[in-house]
């Protein structure tokens, strides 16, 4: 028996994320975004031909996605860039509903569905906003951002599994699906009930040339519900396999130094692939 040890093979290091680049926007003078053919513009007015759209109005009785119950928050800590919730499931593993983004499962998550030449005013208590084009990697969603040997550490780690990792924040977003090769966006969402200790989890995919308006969502005092949302898994459509990319880009509006309110649990999810969850549900309708 040989006790020689060979030297270790690695794989190389995948992308969690990458900022492409970042502009200034001013909402105080370019107060609505507009969809210009897919790609994201924000302007003073809107002229003749551009469709202004008003945000989509939502209710519990529209929630959509696989629901589960959450029996507690487990704790909320302070940081520097906002509160930290863990919540508890009740069970061992999650499934987040994949569908496809319309007006309506938009709706169902607080978001406002803006096609190729609509536009939306954009609501803002802070004025100056970036809009970053972002680049995300497949294995973006297996980085675990609550592991406290994690947070400062420049080089992070691949964890096994997808956590539920969500948030909301008192600034506005636009998620735009601007990825060159067309692959769809993936936002993942929650609509989390408090009082009745209950949660709604799904993916949705976003088309190329679509886009997704949240407003802002400050901190509320004994809320209904709470619209949540992540883009960390925005590069599923990669796994599908039908080419060798690896990661995806997309641009996002945000304010870089907001306040967020993240809500998280630890046990590993499920994120299926759009198509292979309309054929299981084309062939349930079948039979």
């Amino acid at each position: 028996m040989s006790n020689v040890q060979t030297p270790a093979t690695y794989f190389t290091a995948p992308l969690l994320d990458q900022t492409m680049q970042e502009i200034d926007v001013d909402i105080s003078a370019q107060p609505y975004f507009y969809n210009n053919g897919g790609t994201p513009e924000y302007l003073a007015d809107v002229s003749t031909g551009i469709e202004l759209i008003q945000v989509s109005s939502t209710n519990a009785h529209m929630s959509m996605g696989h629901v589960y119950d959450v029996p507690k928050e487990i704790a909320t800590i302070q940081t520097h860039w906002g509160a930290q919730t863990q919540l508890a499931f009740a069970g061992n593993s999650f499934e987040f509903m994949p569908l496809k983004a319309t007006p309506e499962t938009a709706a169902a998550f607080g978001m406002t569905l803006v096609k190729a030449g609509q536009a939306i005013e954009v609501q803002a208590t802070q004025k100056k906003l970036s809009q970053i084009k972002y680049q995300y990697g497949m294995l973006a969603g297996h980085f675990f951002p609550y592991d406290p040997i994690q947070i400062n550490l420049a080089a992070k780690t691949l964890y096994p599994f997808v956590v539920t990792d969500l948030e909301h924040h008192d600034f506005p977003h636009v998620f735009a699906s601007t990825d060159p090769n067309k692959l769809p966006l993936v936002i993942s969402a929650g609509r989390y009930f408090p009082k009745d200790r209950k949660i709604y989890l799904a993916d949705l995919w976003v088309e190329h040339g679509d886009a997704l308006y949240i407003p802002e969502m400050p901190k509320q005092v004994a809320p209904e519900f709470i619209d949540l949302h992540n883009n960390r898994n925005a590069a599923l459509a990669c796994w599908k396999g039908e080419s060798s990319q690896s990661t995806i880009h997309m641009h996002t509006l945000l304010d870089p130094k907001g306040y967020f309110y993240w809500f998280w649990n630890g046990c590993p999810t499920i994120h299926p692939q759009l198509t292979a969850f309309e054929t299981a549900e084309l062939d349930r309708e079948i039979a």
